[in-house]
């Protein structure tokens, strides 16, 4: 359907389409309520790799499964050790009386060989038979029960933690800092429009359309949650991603609708006349035809961003990528038919300052000339100096980009958390005080399904163990009672970090000189935090080639369709690149350097992904808008100077506008809880500030003068 029909249909049926979409969005409503519970962890996880192997065989096997809840019991001062033992095993036996509860290992068990007690703390595992994205309900009748006792003097204390409740208190703190970023960014957002559109009606319908999409995303992405495994990281980007892009992509439409009313009002004998001889299917056509074909290679480029994301086969990346396209495809829809569909009914209220009068016409123009000349005579100043400017605003650049190579990445554990939450503090004092702090445990499964033990698994493990013993890194060995049919398992212990470069070469090394594919065939299998770390950094890493290089190929053929112009996508897509390497460098000034008051530490290994994906198609947003007025601008005139001049002062206040947007609803996550959020924040806000600043106002009018009509070139 091409733009004239739909604003046909649009102008015919407005009122049909505004109730259609009224119902679509009420019935969300419920189900977007739903969506903080049925989001389940982070969703790091790979897919038939060896951790998630090794976890298998533990729980079917063995008897252990993952991702169990964690009791650290802290002793009072003044309480005997006999006293505070049987306070645990009393604790434990309530626990096990528990439903939900499938085993209890206690630190007092003969296999535990008292590594989980000290004297004064000991920790037990607790293990549920339920999916991680439903503990909810029986954490709290975990809580509740050892809590019963509170009011009496108890010889201690008890505190949870463990992956699944780290993660309950990152999507309960998650969805906190989305409530908190709402109600800041949406009425900065308001102001903004205001401004924008010198009214509130306007300004209001933006905000609508931004609200909108966000709820139905949300609705549909919650609907979806019972047959996929969802990150909770879309409780964020959902919302950061819908607003930006939905009220962005309402402010091009209603500002093209505007100034396209302003035209036809311009044109006319007197300005006292009736508004209703204007023409409004004529103005919706022409609107739909210029800002909303912006609109759609806008939505094309940031929808090519998101699907470059899914060559990463994690659940993350996945549903992040889906959930993100949702609001993406809901913003675009709602704006090229529900917006419409209020204007072609409602323009005269929505654009009621238009229409001057005696008194405040000519004060009105004035502000107006005065606004075009600033943009102008800025354009005009950078065009007078391109190379002086282009060569300031590159070394500004590079400044940035240049902390970048200095970026130490990881996955996200407890340490995410603020300090003061329950589940950090706990899974800090155990790994200090039990000996883990610096020592990696990695379990090691000899053996395959369903094949009995036989003396060949046996050598293996007896050389393996031999192995270890003589590596001056491996600090412990445990393999008493770790046998299965099957199966044999040891436990080693390994002094480094997970994720540090020191157990990535063991880890290698150790591989490498596993026999696998020899006479015997006998598999061997790694697993633990270590492993898991490995499998995700090796598996980001080796795609993330693919993924920019899909990002960058399918962009500049949508921007060679959109300008029919071989250099201004290529100078578009190098201009994005660089704002995102400078952001990155920004992120590691802030974080991994504990600049502007943050915690030294490492940046989430997931973070400058998703700011590549979501950043490169969203700047593109306003980019591309600008450089289709500018576009337009040349195809009347044939200059190429007068085009940019032209271009970049009519768009200016709205260049502006777009970008205070996108930072009024990314800002407030800059002070999120949640550390991995925050860095997204920074992030985003980082780059498109660059973005709107140093790219949109410096290097692109200096770059456009300095290749004139070579911009426009096309062969043949």
């Amino acid at each position: 359907m091409g733009y004239r029909s739909l604003a046909a249909l649009i102008s015919r049926y407005p009122w049909f389409i505004i109730i259609c979409w009224v119902f679509i969005i009420g019935m969300s409503v419920a189900w977007a309520w739903k969506l903080p519970d049925m989001v389940q962890d982070h969703g790091l996880k790979l897919a038939g790799g060896q951790a998630q192997a090794v976890e298998q065989i533990l729980d079917q096997e063995f008897g252990s499964p993952p991702d169990p809840v964690v009791l650290l019991f802290n002793k009072h001062p003044n309480t005997s050790e006999i006293s505070f033992k049987t306070w645990i095993q009393e604790q434990l036996a309530a626990v096990r009386t528990l439903p939900a509860i499938s085993s209890v290992i206690s630190p007092f068990d003969v296999n535990t060989q008292g590594r989980m007690l000290r004297d004064n703390q000991a920790y037990a595992l607790v293990h549920m038979d339920i999916a991680p994205h439903r503990m909810k309900h029986p954490l709290a009748q975990l809580r509740e029960l050892l809590e019963e006792d509170k009011q009496v003097h108890l010889p201690g204390t008890v505190q949870l933690t463990g992956k699944t409740v780290v993660q309950q208190d990152v999507n309960r703190l998650s969805f906190q800092d989305l409530e908190r970023a709402e109600i800041v960014g949406i009425p900065i957002a308001l102001i903004v429009l205001c401004f924008a559109f010198r009214g509130l009606y306007a300004a209001c319908i933006a905000v609508m359309m931004g609200i909108s999409a966000v709820i139905m995303a949300m609705g549909i992405t919650s609907l979806l949650g019972q047959y996929l495994e969802l990150s909770n990281f879309i409780i964020n980007v959902i919302p950061m991603v819908g607003m930006a892009l939905s009220i962005d992509f309402a402010l091009i439409i209603l500002s093209r609708y505007r100034e396209e009313l302003k035209q036809r009002y311009a044109s006319r004998d007197k300005f006292n006349s009736e508004r209703n001889s204007i023409n409004q299917r004529e103005i919706l056509e022409r609107t739909l035809c210029t800002a909303g074909r912006a609109v759609l290679f806008s939505a094309a480029c940031v929808f090519l961003g998101l699907l470059g994301l899914l060559w990463i086969r994690l659940p993350m990346f996945l549903s992040v990528s889906l959930g993100a396209t949702i609001v993406l495809v809901l913003s675009l829809l709602l704006n090229v038919t529900l917006l419409p569909a209020i204007l072609s009914i409602s323009a005269n209220r929505v654009f009621a300052q238009i229409k001057p009068t005696a008194s405040n016409s000519g004060e009105r123009i004035k502000d107006e000339t005065l606004e075009r000349n600033f943009w102008h005579r800025w354009s005009a100043m950078v065009m007078k100096r391109p190379v002086w400017m282009g060569l300031a605003g590159t070394t500004l650049l590079l400044c940035c980009v240049f902390p970048f190579t200095r970026m130490d990445l990881s996955v996200p554990d407890a340490s995410s958390l603020p300090a003061r939450m329950e589940s950090r503090q706990a899974s800090e004092q155990i790994e200090q005080n039990f000996g883990q702090k610096h020592i990696t445990l990695v379990d090691m499964i000899i053996g395959k399904k369903d094949e009995p033990l036989t003396d060949s698994h046996w050598k293996v493990a007896k050389h393996k163990v031999t192995r270890f013993q003589q590596d001056e890194r491996v600090v412990s060995i445990h393999s008493q009672g770790d046998i299965s049919d099957s199966f044999i398992r040891l436990t080693v212990g390994v002094y480094g970090e997970a994720g540090s470069d020191e157990m990535k070469e063991w880890l290698r090394q150790t591989r490498a000189e596993d026999v696998t594919a020899g006479p015997e065939g006998i598999p061997i299998r790694y697993g633990g935090e270590a492993v898991y770390e490995d499998e995700i950094m090796h598996e980001i890493a080796q795609q993330l080639p693919k993924v920019l290089v899909f990002v960058v190929v399918s962009n500049y053929l949508v921007l060679l369709l959109a300008f029919r112009s071989l250099l201004i996508p290529l100078k578009a897509i190098l201009m994005n690149l660089l704002s995102l390497a400078a952001s990155f460098g920004i992120l590691v000034w802030v974080f991994n350097e504990g600049h502007l008051g943050m915690e030294v530490s490492s940046i989430a290994i997931m973070i400058p992904v998703f700011i590549a994906g979501l950043v490169f198609g969203i700047s593109m947003d306003y980019g591309v808008f600008m450089l289709s007025r500018i576009q337009e601008v040349y195809r009347q005139t044939g200059d190429s100077d007068t085009a940019v001049q032209q271009g970049l002062a009519s768009t200016g206040r709205l260049i502006t506008s777009a970008a205070g947007i996108l930072l009024a609803v990314t800002v407030p996550f800059a002070f999120a809880e949640i550390e991995g959020v925050r860095q997204l924040g920074i992030g985003i806000t980082a780059a498109v500030f660059i973005d709107v600043t140093l790219i949109r106002l410096v290097l692109v009018p200096s770059l456009m003068k300095l290749m004139g009509r070579w911009n426009w070139w096309l062969p043949g």
